[in-house]
């Protein structure tokens, strides 16, 4: 967004615009020159050639087996995968991957890319100074951040929408590939997506949540938070495609192999699209700008659930919430450092399969069958009821008994089975990257089980000579005695509504009245 706005103020092209000496290789190809070329395709046994004829340059390219032959002059040029000028932008100059005709990889991350450094360190100091004003003031950011995106992704749509070949990128988009059903690894980066746009498995659902009042109409937030995930998701699933489209007609290749997937995609697909829209710059500012507000957003979301824990837990330690606050964004800065260096790529890929990935998949079955099958399904129908007047159909509740348990279930182990180590460019990460990623998806499930032990454990040795064991341990899979609304009053409604209900209940067995009418007639 800074280098935009550079760019803006000097009155000078977007820089990811054209191939850039400084930063691009011969790989690097250039949309705003080639215009007004024309093509030539020929294969013959092992040879083949390609004649590119460009108007705007004139000159004359024959590509002979993977390398270039000007007809001018004689210049080879790797040709294996051209790279549009936004990916390499983006790889060379903003993460430098390729420096000095160094690749970094996995193996060798290189240094710290200080630039990215100083913006993370921007990023951490915002965040931070924002959870010490607090949730309200993280509220009032959030309707920036929510609604920016949706403008933005509308007009890179629309823009889309209208480029030549864009007709191709939404039949690719939309034309179902069968065989990618029984493939594994699809169905776990649905999971992934969903867990990950929603922000379910990660707590701020449920942080931000309890911050609204008692009988807050939930189910509605819950729709809405549902719908406009996939209406951003299709959004930018279609601005995307439409951009691929129109970049595989004028490279003509198969779309798929247009550009790489993975974390640059928005970085090397939709600057693309901004250079086409009226008034580049000001969009291209708008676009990044959104991206950012996104990432502070998201890490708002990522925060607060650990101090809100921390100071319900203890209490006392709000008053040092500046303190712990500072505290925990500095070190989250630090531990970020890795990311931002010159192969930091390669680790933000290495923590989304397996931090990001795996884990919450993990985490999402456990809460599952915590509050599906331990608090039980009745009882959180009949917390619904009784907040905010929501009655629960048959349907639901399958869906939460047994259908999302068993579906995230079986996501987890047929990954497991089928887990193989993730791969760059075709070449898989080597043993001990693989075996970090698995230390760091054992560091963040690892507190379930520990903490269900110590709990199971500390209520035993506290249990008299003669106590049974089983009810205690089957106590333990339920809610405790002080489990429910904070408020008193709330409290002694709802011990009400509990009467109540077990009388509806018994009434439908049984015809007798008379042992529900004590202490249920006044509510």
């Amino acid at each position: 967004m800074m280098v935009t706005l550079r760019a803006v103020v000097l009155h000078e092209p977007l820089p990811w615009s054209w191939c850039d000496p400084q930063w691009a290789n011969n790989d690097c190809f250039d949309r705003s020159s080639s215009n007004e070329s024309s093509a030539m395709v020929n294969s013959t046994g092992e040879k083949s050639w390609i004649m590119l004829s460009s108007m705007a340059s004139n000159v004359s390219w024959l590509f002979v087996n993977e390398s270039a032959i000007s007809t001018d002059s004689v210049h080879w040029v790797n040709t294996s995968r051209q790279q549009p000028s936004p990916e390499q932008y983006f790889e060379n100059q903003v993460l430098q991957i390729r420096l000095n005709g160094t690749e970094y990889t996995i193996d060798h991350l290189g240094g710290i890319v200080w630039p990215l450094a100083v913006c993370v360190l921007a990023c951490w100091t915002m965040v931070c100074l924002g959870l010490i004003k607090g949730v309200e003031s993280a509220g009032k950011v959030v309707y920036v951040t929510a609604t920016l995106p949706y403008v933005i992704l509308f007009a890179l749509m629309i823009r889309g929408a209208t480029l030549d070949g864009a007709k191709g990128g939404m039949i690719f988009l939309f034309t179902p590939q069968w065989s990618k059903l029984i493939d594994i690894t699809t169905w776990r980066n649905a999971a992934s997506q969903c867990f990950y746009g929603i922000s379910v498995t990660n707590g701020s659902l449920i942080t931000f949540g309890s911050y609204n009042p008692f009988r807050h109409k939930v189910a509605k937030d819950a729709l809405a938070v549902c719908i406009l995930d996939t209406v951003a998701s299709l959004m930018a699933c279609v601005g995307i495609f439409a951009v691929l489209g129109h970049l595989s007609l004028q490279l003509g290749v198969p779309i798929e192999s247009v550009s790489k997937g993975g974390q640059g995609l928005a970085f090397a697909v939709y600057p693309e699209a901004l250079q086409l829209l009226p008034a580049p710059h000001l969009w291209a500012v708008l676009f990044f700008l959104m991206l950012f507000s996104l990432g502070i957003d998201s890490l708002f979301g990522s925060v607060e659930p650990i101090l809100t824990s921390l100071f319900d837990q203890f209490p006392r330690q709000r008053q040092h919430k500046a303190k712990w606050t500072i505290g925990f964004c500095a070190a989250f800065f630090l531990l970020t450092l890795p990311c931002v260096t010159h192969g930091g790529l390669y680790v933000i890929d290495l923590l989304d399969t397996y931090g990001g990935g795996i884990s919450l998949l993990i985490i999402a079955t456990s809460e599952s069958l915590a509050v599906f099958w331990m608090y039980g399904v009745d009882r959180l129908a009949q917390d619904f009821l009784f907040m905010m007047a929501y009655k629960s159909s048959v349907i639901l509740k399958i869906c939460w008994k047994y259908i999302t348990p068993i579906l995230i279930a079986c996501i987890l182990l047929a990954s497991l089975l089928t887990h193989q180590p993730i791969s760059a460019s075709g070449k898989p990460y080597p043993a001990w990257a693989d075996g970090l990623g698995w230390t760091l998806v054992f560091a963040i499930v690892l507190p379930i089980p520990t903490w269900a032990i110590c709990t199971v454990v500390h209520r035993l040795l506290l249990r008299h000579h003669k106590e049974p064991i089983k009810p205690i341990v089957d106590g333990l899979m339920g809610p405790g005695a002080k489990w429910g609304p904070a408020d008193d009053v709330v409290w002694q409604e709802r011990e009400q509504f509990r009467l109540v209900d077990a009388c509806d209940r018994q009434l439908k067995k049984s015809t007798e009245t008379s042992k529900c009418d004590d202490g249920v007639g006044k509510f």
